[in-house]
């Protein structure tokens, strides 16, 4: 008697809360997904210790006793004029490349949703990638607008040698929220710019080869880039910037309440930057402007990650009240890593983005992109109470810490 031909019996999944025996498990799938190493200390600084949320918020797609999914949820504190709302920002989206494509997203979603439909979230909003987003809509966000990444060509020789050693330019790095299940998630893309054409001329002609001339060219630009800065600058010579290597957190609130922003976005206390800069995954420096040595009026945080430099938040967060402070900021942080091959800014971070060379993905030239990294912003109410979905653009000031992977 031969063998049988029928296919083989799909398992059995559950999806349920995540419970505390589940994290080494977890933390494997994460690994298998995104190819990336994350520890405890990570896990317990994103979730078990989150201020914002009593438990840990996952849930977990099981089959037979394996974990094999994941939808998790970060937990944040929004401000909206004297309202202080829970909010979910939905991440680390991940199933196991065998049991994709089989509606888990989307049970692991119903089931969530289910969950909190009482609350304490009185909302969710994330950033979806283009081929993420309809998996979002579908369960009921809506999208709310984009929100520009400004970026900032470092070294264009740089991305050059990259073409010509990969075959093509996308060095793209996939964030940690990038969904993996074939059937929908959230995702934030990070890539270099493409190279100026007549940098590219220089570096074609010698084949890439010679590494004195793209090292000089490389000092050149910087040169540039930093001679530039200084001119664009208007420096008050009453303004000291200090650095900190760890975010001073009373002094960051105390900046952020001199000029609070109508906009929605995350409450900045004392114990959110404490807890929010703890981030294992990443380091944090962080500038400070004082005038006369004593008030702080300013502050800039930064993050070096690979090969590019990331402005995740600057303060006031109501920007322009301190424009020249935080351009004051702007050009040290700047002028301390000439090495990065490019700089990012998330949302409303920088006061005049041009006048410092950066240029935002959703205009021209970066708009034309093949795979663009400009993010598009979902909300989605859970309480009945709140509107979330029915705002604007325009209605939401966000910088890189309203984000869970900077």
């Amino acid at each position: 008697m031969g063998e049988s031909t029928s296919p083989a019996t799909q398992p059995s999944y559950t999806v349920r809360s995540f419970e505390s025996s589940d994290r080494d498990a977890l933390l494997s799938l994460y690994e298998t997904v995104f190819e990336k190493e994350r520890g405890a200390d990570w896990f317990r600084w994103k979730y078990a210790e989150n201020p914002y949320a009593d438990h840990v918020p996952i849930v977990v797609a099981d089959a037979g006793g394996e974990l094999v999914g994941c939808r998790a949820f970060f937990a944040l504190e929004m401000r909206v004029g004297d309202d202080r709302p829970i909010a979910f920002q939905p991440c680390d989206t991940m199933v196991h490349p065998e049991h994709r494509d089989r509606g888990l997203f989307s049970r692991m979603n119903e089931y969530a949703l289910e969950r909190y439909a009482d609350g304490p979230p009185s909302l969710c909003f994330n950033f979806p990638n283009e081929s993420a987003k309809p998996g979002n809509l579908k369960h009921g966000w809506k999208e709310i607008g984009t929100i520009p990444t400004y970026y900032r060509p470092q070294d264009p020789v740089e991305s050059v040698k990259k073409v010509v050693d990969d075959g093509d330019g996308d060095e793209s790095e996939a964030s940690d929220e990038t969904a993996a299940s074939g059937d929908g998630s959230d995702g934030w893309v990070y890539r270099d710019l493409p190279p100026e054409d007549d940098t590219g001329d220089l570096i074609g002609e010698n084949d890439g080869s010679d590494d004195g001339v793209a090292e000089v060219l490389s000092d050149v630009i910087t040169s540039s880039q930093l001679a530039g800065d200084k001119l664009v600058t208007q420096a008050d010579s009453e303004i000291a910037a200090i650095r900190f290597e760890t975010p001073p957190a009373e002094v960051l609130e105390s900046v952020y309440r001199r000029s609070i922003p109508d906009g929605i976005h995350t409450n900045r206390t004392a114990e959110f930057y404490r807890w929010r800069l703890e981030n294992p995954a990443r380091s944090y420096t962080t500038y400070v402007a004082t005038r006369d040595g004593e008030t702080p009026i300013a502050a800039l945080v930064c993050s070096r990650v690979d090969d590019h430099l990331r402005i995740v938040e600057s303060l006031p967060r109501e920007i322009t009240s301190a424009q020249d402070a935080i351009n004051q900021l702007l050009a040290a942080a700047l002028a301390d890593c000439p090495d990065r091959n490019y700089v990012t800014a998330f949302g409303e971070t920088l006061p005049t983005p041009i006048r410092y060379r950066f240029y935002p993905d959703t205009r021209f030239p970066l708009s034309t992109l093949e795979r663009p990294t400009a993010l598009t912003l979902l909300a989605r109410d859970l309480d009945r109470e709140t509107e979330f979905e029915e705002t604007t653009r325009d209605e939401w000031t966000l910088s890189g810490l309203d984000v869970d992977t900077s």
